[in-house]
Formats: C-alpha cells, structure tokens, sequence
C-alpha cells in the first residue's frame, strides 16, 4: 500500500512538472531571435568543435556554443538587436561576420567556410546587412522592424493601426486610441493581441485590445496570420505582437513636440456653420530615455507620452438634425444650447512606460515592463442626430506589469516563464452637459434627454496570466 502510495506521488509530480514547469524544445517567439547553421571547411566537409560567439553590439550580451560532430550549431534565446558573430577552429582562420541583426522570432542560419591557415591571429571580417535567410519559417507574417516602426507615419498615434499592414489583412484604422476594425483570414474582430508575448486581449470581446499604448513605446510589431507557433493561437485571424524597446549601453534618448492649430485646416464639407470651424487642436508632446545601469549586464528604457487634441472636425461628430426640427424641439423646452454644428468631443491621455533587461548569468536573462494608460474624453459620442444632452465623459484608466525569466539549459532545452498582471477601467459619466429625466429618440429626427449609457462601467477587467514556454 506504501509504495502505491508513493508512486502514486511521484506520477503526480512528474505530471505538475510537465503541466507548470514545461521545457520546450525549440525557440520561443515572443520577445527573442535564435541564430544556428553548419561550420564547414573550403572543401565542404563539416568542422565539429568549432567555437561559436556571438555579441550584440549595442548591450554586449555575449553567448558562446561549439559546433557537434555534424558541424552544425545552435544559440537561442537572443535579445533582439544587431549582432556580432566569431566562429574559431583550431588550424583554421578565425570568421568574424558583422551587421547581423535579429528581429522577434527570427531563425537566423548562417553557414560559415573556414579557411585553413595555422595563424590564429589571422581574421577575416564579414561586413553585411543583407538579408538573412529563415529557411524554417512556416508562419505568413511579417515584423516591422524599428526603422519601419518609426519611419512610417501615423498621425493617430495608435500602433495598433499598423495591422492593415499586413497582407490578407483588411478594415479601416482608429483616428484615437481605439481599436481598429480588422478582418484576417476572411474573419472580423478575430485578433490575438500581444504585448511582448503576454495577453493583450480582452477576455469578454474577442479582437479586441486590452491596453492602449503609445507608438514611442513600439519597437517591433510581429504580425502572423497563419502558421502560428504553439504559443500563440487562441484566433482564426491574426496574431499582433508588440515589442517595447530595451536600453543599450549607450544612454539614447528623443524628445519630440507636435501641434496642430484650428486656422490650419480647411472647413469640413458638411459642416453647415458660417460662423466658425469646430476645434482642432491638437498637442502631443513624447519623451524617452535608455542606456546601461551596468555596462553589459544590466539596461532600462523609460518613455512618457501626452496628447491633448479636439476630436470635434471628424465627419462622425457633425451635427444633421434638420432646422425645422430644431426648432420644434427648442419650443417643446428642449434648452437652445443642446444645439451644436458637432459634439465638441476632445481626448487628453498620458502614457507611460518603464523597462529593465539583466543579464543574470550566461544562462538566465531577466526582463521585466511596467506600462501605464490614462484618457479622460469629454463628450466621447457621435453627432447625427445627437444634442448635446446625450453626451458623456469617457475615462479610462489601465495598466500592466510583465516580467519574463528566459533560461538556456543547452541550445535545445531552454525554457521562458512569463507572468503578467494587468488591470483596465474604463467608465462612462454624465457632465455638465448632459440632460436629466429619460432619454427620448426620435427616430431620424434627434435624440435627447438623459444619455442611455451613463454611470456605466465598460470594461472592468483584471488579468493575472502565468505562462511557461
């Protein structure tokens, strides 16, 4: 009965193991690249116990492995960024192969051809930034990369625009800090949202983003619409991986100030007022800072940005209920005021975000993300047939709290434990303009009175995710 017992124990922990401490076999996609190929000589044949190094230049990370009996090698788990790779062998000339830069996801192979000589010193130095061939890529997808990332232009500010990007993706973007309609695959509102390989998604809306962030704090988007990884999935569409920026060991940092005045546009062409033009103005101001805490070892990048804009000029906001019926309703004791050209909606949100990367040891790399949100939207609804008693405030307050432990046992055992913990709230208010008693529709005439959504929380959502790779 004992040793029933006891192995009764065993199998169960064995399970637990397996279930909560699972090593994968392979390379997680989420926040790293891996670098393999075969070390051979001039004639072709394979070169075993060759030393191969690579660096990234820019924070000095630095693994090492040696080539098996096959010549052939493996490093995974590298942090993203631009790489130096040396490969050594005894009576062989050293290879040193430069610019080789690892974007999220990526399998890397570089084949390298040693040349015979007897003089360690002697090096021959590669120099390229030529494309770099993932023969075991079977996912559709792309990753913009930094350059893309901040190079394109995006007057919304909302990263999450950058998924009509992607081939066999279609829809239309946010003008604000919303979410984009995307339809992947043939399917709409099916997208897996990411934020550095943690749940980005809302659990009660599919295809819907959780939490909102900044374009200053994006400096890799991964998108897939087939062939995902194990790790991903959980949607027929598409899978949207966002990577925030690491510090080096240079310190780096942008400052930037945009804006724009309302004298600056022309009159919206349905805008029916002679008197005056709705507002648009617009205020955005972004900062970031990153470098080393300790050289090699230890990074952080730190970003803020702020935007205030009027949101008031956009077609959706104008105001179409007929004179006659204006009229009519202002002598019914509906107030003159609720009469507007359009809503004059505004948007004013912060971001922030806080990122350390440290090195542990050679086998154990550390990363952990703060990032905060916080919008305050005043007369957030639509015009049409709108008065100004239907509007609403919008606040909306999120954060979220990731931190990834990326451990290498050998270079085909690794093993990648994310936790993440996150929070949104977002919730609909009456203001000062807002109309007291029921709320009354007249259909296609005007909508008045009391507005239908007040006092009303959308979403309130608290996630706390663990996942091991």
């Amino acid at each position: 009965m004992g040793n029933k017992v006891r192995l009764s124990i065993v199998v169960s922990i064995c399970f637990i193991l397996l279930v909560v401490v699972k090593i994968s076999l392979g390379q997680s996609q989420a926040l790293s690249a891996q670098i393999e190929g075969t070390v051979t000589d001039s004639l072709g044949a394979v070169i075993p116990n060759a030393k191969v190094t690579v660096k990234n230049i820019e924070t000095g990370f630095e693994r090492s492995t040696y080539t098996a009996e096959t010549g052939f090698y493996r490093i995974p788990l590298l942090p993203l960024g631009t790489y130096r790779v040396t490969v050594e062998a005894q009576n062989f000339k050293t290879l040193v192969r430069e610019g080789i830069t690892l974007a999220v996801g990526q399998t890397a192979t570089l084949d390298f051809s040693l040349e015979a000589g007897s003089d360690i010193r002697e090096t021959i130095t590669i120099t390229s930034d030529a494309p770099i061939a993932d023969p075991g890529k079977i996912d559709v997808g792309r990753v913009m990369n930094t350059r893309e990332v901040q190079n394109l232009p995006l007057i919304s500010r909302n990263p999450y625009n950058f998924a009509l990007l992607q081939a066999n993706v279609t829809g239309r973007p946010n003008s604000e800090f919303g979410v984009p309609r995307i339809n992947a695959n043939g399917y709409a509102r099916r997208t897996n949202y990411q934020l550095d390989g943690n749940v980005n998604t809302q659990a009660d809306r599919s295809g819907i983003r959780l939490i909102p962030i900044s374009d200053t704090f994006v400096s890799e988007v991964q998108l897939v619409t087939n062939g995902f990884a194990p790790e991903f999935g959980n949607t027929v569409g598409l899978i949207m991986n966002v990577i925030t920026p690491s510090g080096t060991n240079e310190f780096k940092g942008s400052v930037s100030y945009r804006f724009r005045r309302t004298p600056f546009y022309a009159r919206p062409f349905f805008y029916n007022s002679p008197r005056d033009l709705p507002k648009n103005n617009v205020d955005n101001f972004t900062g970031a800072i990153g470098g080393p805490i300790f050289k090699d070892r230890w990074h952080f990048y730190s970003g803020y940005e702020y935007i205030k804009r009027d949101l008031a000029v956009e077609p959706g906001r104008l105001v179409t209920i007929p004179e006659t019926a204006k009229s009519q309703l202002i002598a019914a004791g509906v107030p003159a005021s609720a009469f507007v050209p359009a809503i004059p909606v505004s948007q004013k949100a912060n971001f922030f975000i806080i990122r350390t990367d440290a090195e542990l040891n050679k086998a154990n790399r550390l990363t952990a993300r703060y990032n905060y949100f916080d919008n305050n939207s005043p007369n957030n609804i639509g015009g049409g047939i709108n008065t100004l008693e239907r509007s609403i405030d919008f606040k909306d307050k999120s954060y979220s709290l990731g931190i990834q432990l990326a451990s290498l046992f050998s270079s085909n055992i690794i093993n990648e434990l994310r936790f993440q913990r996150s929070k949104r709230d977002s919730r609909f208010l009456p203001n000062s303009n807002s109309g007291s008693g029921p709320s009354i529709v007249i259909s296609g005439i005007a909508n008045f009175g009391s507005p239908e959504n007040k006092n009303t929380i959308s979403p309130l959502e608290k996630m706390t995710q663990l996942q091991n790779n």
